[in-house]
């Protein structure tokens, strides 16, 4: 779909599984349009705080790159433009939005990680706040809405909580991370030591209505954990999930 290959299979199996969402009750489907390869790093096992091991990535070693999903585990170079993206883009949610309205589950877009214009030959275009604000006028309906990844946005290099109350009525779900650098070299922290003022974010999303699902998303592997799948062992979860309602609590 986000190459334009589709023969009309995978659209209309997205279609299913959005409409079984509906029938089961699970009301967000979080998605990403980064064409041949899902969210990308040059490393793994960048020593943090206390022996714990982060994820990074820098452009200058994009050789290394490796894309960190079971399910674009390998990356097609093949390339492709801007505007290309933004076609499919549109064709997929003219195709699928009727059905999630219907189904009453909304569609929440994931950013660009890292947000660069282009990697390996592809086209990035959901890389910048201007690019979220083109998606939701792309096609207005109360089922296009927004995943803010809060990391992949501190990437971009924006104002945290000034970024949500921008978006704000659109922003449906939340991965709350963040990073240190920029996004052509960044790496990722704990929940509490990277470049966001947590606690300003926390009372933007208060300050917008914000009632949906949130998420730690990516962690570091503590000691211990080192062979367990980067960004999502548990002890740094935990950690992740005690520092976050301690915000809630705290705003």
């Amino acid at each position: 779909i986000k190459i334009g290959r589709d023969d009309g299979s995978d659209l209309r199996s997205l279609q299913t599984l959005v409409r079984d969402m509906g029938e089961a009750g699970v009301p967000i489907l979080c998605y990403n349009f980064m064409a041949g390869t899902d969210w990308v790093r040059t490393k793994l096992d960048v020593p943090e705080r206390g022996g714990a091991l982060v994820t990074a990535f820098d452009l200058a070693e994009v050789e290394r790159a490796m894309s960190l999903s079971t399910t674009a585990s390998t990356i097609d170079q093949e390339p492709i433009e801007a505007e290309t993206l933004w076609e499919n883009l549109r064709r997929l949610l003219d195709e699928l939005l009727p059905v999630a309205e219907k189904a009453g589950v909304t569609l929440a877009m994931h950013p660009d990680d890292p947000p660069l214009d282009r990697l390996l030959g592809k086209a990035r275009i959901m890389n910048c706040v201007e690019s979220f604000e083109r998606l939701i006028a792309l096609a207005p309906s109360p089922a296009n809405a927004i995943c803010f990844c809060q990391g992949t946005f501190a990437e971009m290099g924006v104002d945290i909580p000034a970024t949500i109350r921008r978006l704000g009525p659109h922003i449906k779900y939340v991965h709350c991370r963040d990073i240190r650098g920029s996004r052509e070299s960044f790496v990722e922290t704990f929940h509490d030591n990277g470049r966001t003022d947590m606690a300003a974010a926390m009372r933007a999303y208060q300050d917008i209505g914000f009632d949906g699902p949130i998420r730690p998303d990516h962690v570091p592997q503590l000691v211990g954990e080192e062979s367990g799948e980067p960004g999502y062992t548990m002890l740094g979860r935990l950690f992740a999930y005690g520092y976050l309602r301690g915000l809630m609590h705290a705003t």
